[in-house]
């Protein structure tokens, strides 16, 4: 009653602490007929509020994501919120489209959502494309529908010579999601193939290798040719960010699937560890979860120019610990 209160006080600052305070409301009581009522309440400040009120009002969607399940009149809180995106203000339809990119767990199918992302990308207001590739996102990875549908028009944008490189290192991200079918993600692997080969720039390099492995983490049969490539990156690139990516990917990749790591692939992680002149990415490649031979780690210790026995303890303790 006293949030209710606040939300109905005419003064803009009693508004925003009241909508700011609902999460500790579901938290104390997370009851699905209190938690309806006040995203129904929610939905109107955000649909007649000003654009700050809708921000507070999407905060406190993104901080309840886990009690957006328990919403029973899902019809009329997307109805109320999804008016909001015929505004005239690209800022306003720009929340609207990450309010609905934070609700895409409850309406994956929502097919008006769908059309107005699609649109919105072809927005020339930077806010309202960014906003659109997060709700973007937010649904290929929910919907295999929109997934599939978005896949081709995200494939032109990072393709085409009029988009920015900063928006195609935000759209590039994305990919990761198309592993609904076989096809998607055959078409999506070939496309950062091409990313990696064409576009040797250390940003682009980092983001389309790292899409490229979380999309092979979600498909299994991809993982041993994503090693392979990870591997020559670690063993080829001179960068210390690229090197430093590619061990972070290795890691990920081996907690995933360490039975698919074949020896040929932990041996040439330790000679790249023997041969890298910096410590700490010596040690990150020595820490990913496959254990090396013995005989290769104290190759490793000869190799350091100090050889200090508690390194040497440190290591031994982060690889077989």
């Amino acid at each position: 009653m006293e949030l209710d209160k606040g939300l109905r006080s005419g003064k803009l600052g009693e508004q925003c602490e009241a909508v700011v305070l609902f999460p500790k409301l579901f938290q104390k009581y997370p009851f699905p007929i209190l938690i309806n009522s006040a995203f129904l309440k929610l939905a109107d400040i955000f649909r007649l509020g000003n654009n700050f009120l809708r921000l507070c009002v999407l905060k406190v969607t993104q901080q309840s994501e886990k009690h957006l399940e328990k919403i029973l009149n899902v019809d009329e809180f997307v109805k109320r919120v999804f008016s909001v995106i015929h505004s005239n203000d690209p800022v306003a339809r720009a929340i609207t489209l990450r309010m609905l990119g934070s609700l895409a767990s409850i309406i994956p199918e929502r097919k008006n959502a769908h059309h107005s992302i699609r649109q919105s990308l072809d927005s020339h207001d930077n806010v309202e494309v960014e906003a659109a590739i997060f709700a973007a996102a937010s649904f290929s990875a929910q919907s295999k529908d929109f997934a599939a549908g978005i896949c081709n028009k995200v494939s032109e944008m990072i393709q085409g010579l009029d988009t920015p490189v900063d928006l195609k290192l935000k759209l590039i991200p994305m990919l990761q999601h198309m592993h609904h079918d076989a096809n998607l993600a055959s078409s999506s692997r070939e496309l950062l193939q091409h990313l990696v080969s064409s576009y040797p720039s250390t940003p682009m390099v980092i983001v389309s290798l790292h899409t490229f492995t979380q999309l092979a983490a979600s498909s299994l049969i991809d993982i041993p040719k994503q090693l392979q490539l990870l591997l020559q990156y670690l063993k080829d690139d001179p960068r210390k960010a690229v090197k430093r990516l590619t061990i972070n990917d290795l890691k990920l990749l081996a907690k995933k699937a360490p039975h698919l790591w074949i020896r040929e692939n932990t041996q040439t992680l330790c000679e790249c560890a023997l041969a890298s002149p910096y410590n700490s990415l010596k040690l990150g490649m020595l820490k990913c979860p496959t254990l090396p031979e013995p005989l290769v780690l104290i190759k490793f210790w000869f190799s350091l120019p100090e050889k200090k026995s508690f390194l040497f303890q440190y290591i031994f303790i982060a690889v077989y610990n």
